[in-house]
């Protein structure tokens, strides 16, 4: 990868964060709405993009780089009870989470990033693989999340 898609991978990585995090810090009053009972509440979004990021992302491209050839299962959290998790602390934890990811990728000496593990769904992935997904996670929850605001202002 060119040192320019590296620095664009790890702008989109700090952007898409900053973007979702921007949005769910306007609704922290009302942390719990949900359009209906099939999506989540904007608690409950905070909440998993930490969580995958500190459970999932963070572990596992150490694992990769570490030359340790992983085999990663399909990571859910989506039944996961985040009740106790409190929208603005979530956002911080994925703040900082995301940080150290990024200065992590940034760091990692380029014969790393052609290690790989075996990923159920994606199969042979490098660290910089793991990171792109994680970029099309984040702009699928952005999406969402625009979407879920329009709602949620609509109702008003």
């Amino acid at each position: 990868m060119s040192v320019e898609a590296r620095e664009q991978l790890i702008a989109d990585l700090g952007r898409y964060r900053q973007q979702m995090s921007a949005l769910l810090l306007t609704v922290t009053e009302d942390q719990d709405w949900q359009p209906d009972l099939d999506n989540w509440s904007f608690r409950y979004v905070a909440a998993h993009m930490a969580v995958c990021d500190s459970e999932c992302l963070q572990p596992r491209i150490k694992q990769i780089a570490a030359g340790e050839n992983p085999t990663l299962e399909l990571y859910l959290n989506s039944g996961r009870d985040f009740s106790g998790f409190e929208l603005t602390q979530s956002l911080s934890d994925w703040e900082q989470t995301r940080q150290e990811i990024i200065e992590f990728y940034r760091a990692l000496p380029e014969d790393k990033l052609s290690l790989t593990g075996k990923h159920q769904s994606y199969g042979a992935i490098t660290v910089e693989d793991y990171l792109r997904i994680m970029v099309d996670h984040d702009r699928g929850h952005l999406q969402e999340l625009e979407e879920m605001l329009a709602r949620y202002e609509q109702r008003k």
